[in-house]
């Protein structure tokens, strides 16, 4: 018996679901700009406000682009907060001590090179010892803020401090902070590092199946190390960034406030454009997202506790979207 064509060609459906996890986020931020420009007006909607806006969120960008990276894998890295902190402070100390006879670029390096020892270190860990990221991780994390206490006995250096390092977190380039331009040229090279590359082909393979990737030839093991070095270079270049826009090297509590809002800016991206998949452009929305979110409420001096009900919010209703489109796309 054969079908009829009225059958065969079954008009398609509008997929409200589909459209909504796709352009969401996009239009959830578009939406909060008209709404806070309408209610601030000109607090709000100016080019100083914008330029601010990226200024704030540069940091949480830089952190975050290296954690999508080991997200892309099915990778958690619980250790950003950590080496943030860690780097920060090694850089400026190293910095204003001329440590090893090196100049501020030489130290900023150095510490670079830490941070993707740390990341090694990580990956063998859960690649060799088959500890899970998440455990591994979060002990990384416990082992070098120790370290940073002890090294440091919790003083903070603030004096003798390099311009150069400095520079980093307070130059500008005409209107432009240096952090914002930190942040831009971060989020490119890993996007085109991801999107354009065999190697960042490679990782999304494994986060999609990591036995039928690692059957296609692809070096699972070694990608995971990648991975989660580039993730903590990233942090490292955040925490220095941070520390140099106060001017300070601090050993507790720069990179900690950073974690939670690195790992929801990439769930939210995780919802944008392509559902279901973590990815530079989305991660990046999601940091804007976040941005907006916290310079509207404060300019309409809202309570800090309404930023944090909004981000999680938005936060639970991104993740089901994307979830709900993952698991259809599963049954199809």
């Amino acid at each position: 018996m054969t079908a009829t064509v009225a059958e065969v060609r079954k008009p398609a459906r509008f997929d409200f679901v589909g459209l909504l996890s796709r352009w969401g986020t996009i239009a959830s931020l578009v939406l909060l700009v008209i709404v806070f420009t309408i209610r601030e007006d000109s607090a709000f909607a100016n080019s100083r406000n914008f330029i601010n806006i990226l200024n704030q969120v540069s940091i949480l960008a830089i952190l975050a682009a290296g954690l999508t990276v080991c997200l892309t894998m099915g990778l958690f890295d619980l250790s950003i907060g950590s080496v943030a902190t860690l780097g920060g402070y090694l850089a400026l100390r190293w910095g204003a001590e001329g440590a090893f006879g090196l100049g501020a670029y030489g130290v900023l390096l150095l510490v670079l090179l830490l941070a993707v020892a740390i990341g090694v270190v990580n990956g063998l860990v859960v690649s060799y010892l088959g500890v899970s990221a998440f455990i591994a991780t979060l002990a990384t994390a416990s082992i070098l803020d120790g370290i940073a206490l002890g090294y440091s006995d919790t003083a903070t250096v603030q004096v003798g401090i390099p311009f150069r390092i400095l520079d980093l977190g307070q130059a500008k380039f005409g209107p432009v902070p240096a952090p914002v331009v930190i942040m831009l040229v971060v989020m490119a090279v890993l996007w085109f590092f991801l999107e354009r590359t065999q190697m960042g082909r490679h990782m999304y393979a494994i986060g999609g199946n990591p036995e039928a990737a690692r059957l296609a030839g692809v070096r699972v093991k070694y990608y995971a190390l990648l991975a989660l070095a580039i993730s903590a270079v990233c942090a490292a270049l955040g925490g220095t960034v941070a520390d140099a826009i106060i001017g300070a090297g601090r050993p507790y509590g720069v990179g900690s406030v950073y974690l939670l809002d690195a790992f929801a800016a990439a769930f939210i991206g995780a919802a944008t454009l392509r559902p279901g998949r973590f990815h530079i452009l989305g991660t990046l929305v999601g940091v804007l997202l976040l941005g907006v979110i916290n310079n509207g409420l404060s300019i309409m001096g809202a309570a800090t506790y309404w930023q944090l009900i909004v981000k999680g919010a938005i936060l639970i209703i991104a993740v089901f979207l994307s979830g709900t489109v993952s698991l259809r796309r599963q049954g199809a």
